[in-house]
């Protein structure tokens, strides 16, 4: 298959997806008293997400046929490889969620993310690592302190 179908099959899946979890988000239970419905934010990032699905599927139909050399393919294997990396540390994230909490689980997401994505020097670690507690002190000032919102506080003991 070419890169053209490969790119049309993924934005056709992906807008599939979209339609399908916006469908989903009708069976959001809402809570009494609240001023919007838990649904709002899943369905707003559905939206996007479906929006740019249809600019994919838009851009593949127009984009020509370029054949890939062994150059091109090692560069998309790399690129892959760091994209398959972020997957895996946001699923590790969902692992590590009920059992840290969020705001542990997160910084190290982020720490792990940066660090993936960003340079491998000590002094981009510790960039990172300040970055990664930083954010997760401020989200938990904000979340837990400002807006009263109850976060997941995980088992440490679950993971001895």
């Amino acid at each position: 298959m070419s890169n053209r179908g490969t790119a049309v099959l993924l934005a056709a899946f992906l807008l599939g997806l979209s339609a399908l979890l916006f469908l989903q988000t009708f069976q959001v239970r809402n809570f009494p008293g609240t001023r919007f419905g838990a649904e709002i934010w899943p369905r707003a990032i559905l939206i996007s997400m479906g929006l740019l699905s249809v600019i994919l599927l838009l851009q593949s139909l127009r984009k020509s046929t370029v054949p890939l050399t062994q150059e091109a393919l090692k560069a998309v294997f790399e690129r892959e490889g760091i994209a398959w990396s972020v997957f895996a540390c946001f699923f590790a994230f969902l692992w590590l969620l009920p059992r840290l909490g969020a705001y542990p689980a997160g910084a190290l997401f982020v720490f792990a993310t940066l660090t993936i994505l960003g340079p491998k020097t000590l002094r981009s670690s510790l960039l990172h690592l300040g970055v990664a507690v930083g954010s997760s002190v401020v989200l938990w000032v904000l979340f837990s302190q400002v807006l009263k919102v109850i976060a997941p506080s995980g088992r440490w003991w679950a993971l001895l």
